[in-house]
C-alpha cells in the first residue's frame, strides 16, 4: 500500500511540473512574440532568424559573433561565402535587426586537392554585436542561408608595457 501511494504521489509531482513546465514556456513563447512585433516579417525569398540570449550578471563582458553561412559541397581548399550583412534600423524604435545578403558565390584558396568534395558549413563575413539580453537579435537571410553565432568573454584587463 505504501509502495502505491508512493508512486501516485510521484505521478502526481511529475505530472504537476510538467504542466508548470509547459506554462512557463507558453508564457516564454508568448513574450518572444511580443518583442518581434516591431520587426518586418520576412520577405519572399528570405527568412527570418531569432537569436534569443540568456541574462547575464554584466552583459558588458560577452558579445555575440552572427555568423552567416551555408552548407555546400566544397573542395579541400578554404572556402568563402560572399555576401555581407549590413545594420538596418528599425524606424520609430530605436532597434536594430540585421540582413545578410548573399548570391552564393565563393572565394577559395588555389592548392591542388586529391580528395572528393565534401559538403561543409561555409561561412560568410561575420559581425560582432553587443550582449543584450533584453532584444532578440533579428537576421534576415535567404532562404537556404542558415544564421550561427558564438557568445565571446572578455578576458581580465592587461596593461601595455610603456618603451
Amino acid at each position: 500500500m505504501k509502495k502505491f501511494t508512493k508512486t501516485v504521489l510521484a505521478l502526481f509531482a511529475m505530472s504537476l511540473i510538467m504542466s508548470f513546465a509547459g506554462i512557463v514556456n507558453a508564457q516564454n513563447k508568448q513574450e518572444l512574440e511580443k518583442a518581434l512585433e516591431p520587426f518586418p516579417k520576412a520577405a519572399e525569398g528570405m527568412v527570418r532568424h531569432v537569436i534569443e540570449l540568456k541574462k547575464k550578471s554584466d552583459e558588458s563582458l560577452f558579445k555575440v559573433e552572427i555568423v552567416p553561412g551555408k552548407v555546400m559541397s566544397v573542395d579541400c581548399n578554404k572556402h568563402r561565402l560572399m555576401g555581407k550583412i549590413e545594420e538596418k534600423d528599425l524606424q520609430g524604435w530605436g532597434y536594430t535587426y540585421y540582413e545578410f545578403t548573399s548570391n552564393g558565390q565563393t572565394t577559395s584558396t588555389m592548392m591542388a586537392c586529391n580528395k572528393p568534395n565534401e559538403n561543409k558549413f561555409v561561412s560568410g563575413q561575420t559581425l560582432l554585436v553587443r550582449y543584450n539580453s533584453k532584444l532578440p537579435i533579428v537576421i534576415y537571410a535567404p532562404q537556404g542561408y542558415e544564421i550561427k553565432y558564438r557568445i565571446w568573454k572578455a578576458g581580465k584587463d592587461q596593461s601595455s608595457d610603456v618603451k
